[in-house]
């Protein structure tokens, strides 16, 4: 997105996007794929960063490995298990994924991506990254009033642009969900504190589970929806009502 992240790009997933001619029906069968610097917090709370891969597609794919220069493939993790999106954490990130992070930022590197479709048909695409990196947003909370959850946290950097995720836990499963995600929000200036409220009323229903916050910042590739960097911070919270 570069100087464009006020333009919102949206994957709905699940839908394949179909080209019509009066004949015949092409499935776009087009491949994503992006390799950038991400990083989040240890549990420390000590700034640690790692390669984060992520892939999608219009058709559903299978499965999806990336491998460097050195070193063995990985397979990226389907989201919601759905064959259209895939990354190589988890998702809301935690201090777990912190493990395979390092206090230093990985030098820039070239990485190949194999996506598998459904019906055995492969493609092979590159990807690179680059020396631009971000640190997470410090001092995030989220508090408590009479009529709202206050999100607030400081600004970062040199970033482009944020974005805020909100999960739902359920206390036994542990299982999350998605409840809310923002669009691409601009910085005010480098030093202003940003926060958003929301209101009680339309998060009541999941005010008895764990509730992650999370938020994102982001480096975009000039004149493009990809990212050179990004990072995330996240904190968990209770209300108990």
């Amino acid at each position: 997105m570069g100087k464009h992240f006020l333009r919102i790009f949206v994957i709905v997933f699940g839908l394949a996007i179909l080209f019509s001619s009066c004949t015949k029906t092409v499935e776009d069968k087009s491949v994503y794929v992006d390799s950038y610097i991400h990083s989040i917090y240890n549990r420390a709370g000590v700034p640690v960063y790692n390669v984060m891969h992520t892939a999608y597609s219009f058709s559903k794919l299978s499965s999806v490995t990336v491998s460097g220069a050195t070193g063995s493939a990985t397979t990226l993790n389907s989201v919601g298990l759905s064959g259209y999106s895939f990354v190589s954490l988890h998702i809301p990130f935690t201090t777990e994924d912190s493990l395979a992070y390092k206090t230093t930022v990985p030098a820039p590197g070239t990485y190949t991506y194999k996506a598998t479709y459904e019906n055995g048909d492969a493609v092979s695409l590159v990807n690179a990254t680059v020396d631009k990196s971000l640190p997470p947003v410090s001092q995030l909370a989220a508090t408590k009033t009479t009529t709202d959850i206050v999100l607030a946290w400081k600004p970062v950097t040199a970033v482009e642009a944020y974005k805020v995720r909100i999960y739902s836990e359920d206390i036994d499963t542990k299982l999350s969900t998605l409840i809310y995600e923002s669009d691409f929000l601009a910085p005010k200036d480098a030093t202003s504190d940003l926060s958003i409220p929301f209101s009680l009323i339309s998060f009541s229903q999941y005010l008895s589970t764990n509730l992650y916050f999370e938020v994102s910042a982001f480096i975009f590739e000039a004149n493009s929806d990809f990212y050179h960097a990004s990072s995330a911070a996240t904190i968990k919270k209770y209300f108990g009502i």
